[in-house]
């Protein structure tokens, strides 16, 4: 697995306008950054932010991977990043070529026409989406998930509660990292089993016990993950 030639690394957003590191975990953050310029695909380019606030949590890394080409095309639209659910969910279920209707949309998404309804108004004043003469609804090209986005906790105890926030992440990101020294055999054992069953990925000691593969997530998860990424880079 080819370790990143192009990193670019972001302070984040900071939680309540301040900056929080605990000393311990400073000493794990070069593990944490290892992991993140050698993840799959990670060749084609690796955007690094620290501590940004996602849709649930602020893990300690997050790890966009992938060409840099998509963030950019991004981060030079006029569209506000698209941080409610509903509305990231409404545009992933639209094409940037083909024309959809609402009802098409909502039968997609499982969601009631009125919920779509209500909100396409204000996503096709932001920009998001673009109304065709037959009432039909168009997304903006650059709305696509940027890359792949895995989320990387790094803990120097406590592997339950390492384990309970990466599969928090999971729920807006591709994939979780968790990031520790060395454990007792018996807890290495129980966490390598947790994190394996969920695809996850995890390093102990500096080193790689298993590698992450990526998760089934939908397209308005992923398109989610994003955009609070758009956010977090806009910002800082």
């Amino acid at each position: 697995m080819a370790p990143a030639k192009s990193v670019v690394v972001y302070s984040g957003r900071p939680r309540g306008g301040r900056r929080f590191q605990p000393t311990h975990e400073l000493a794990l953050s070069g593990d944490a950054l290892v992991a993140a310029t050698t993840l799959p695909d990670a060749h084609l380019g690796v955007r690094v932010l620290i501590e940004t606030s996602g849709p649930f949590g602020v893990p300690d890394l997050l790890a966009l991977v992938g060409d840099p080409s998509s963030l950019e095309r991004r981060l030079g639209s006029q569209v506000p990043p698209l941080l409610n659910r509903i509305d990231a969910g409404i545009v992933s279920a639209c094409s940037s070529k083909t024309p959809r209707a609402a009802e098409a949309i909502a039968k997609s998404l499982g969601w009631s026409l009125s919920t779509i309804k209500r909100r396409v108004p204000g996503l096709v004043r932001s920009g998001a989406l673009h109304v065709v003469p037959s009432g039909a609804l168009i997304r903006a090209e650059e709305l696509t998930a940027a890359g792949r986005l895995y989320a990387i906790e790094a803990k120097v105890k406590d592997w339950r509660r390492a384990l309970t926030q990466g599969r928090r992440y999971s729920v807006w990101c591709d994939s979780y990292i968790i990031v520790m020294p060395e454990l007792p055999a018996g807890s290495s054992a129980q966490l390598v089993t947790e994190v394996k069953s969920d695809r996850a990925g995890l390093v102990l000691g500096g080193k790689w016990v298993t590698r992450p593969r990526l998760g089934k997530r939908t397209q308005a998860q992923r398109l989610w993950g994003s955009e609070h990424v758009v956010a977090a880079v806009r910002g800082g």
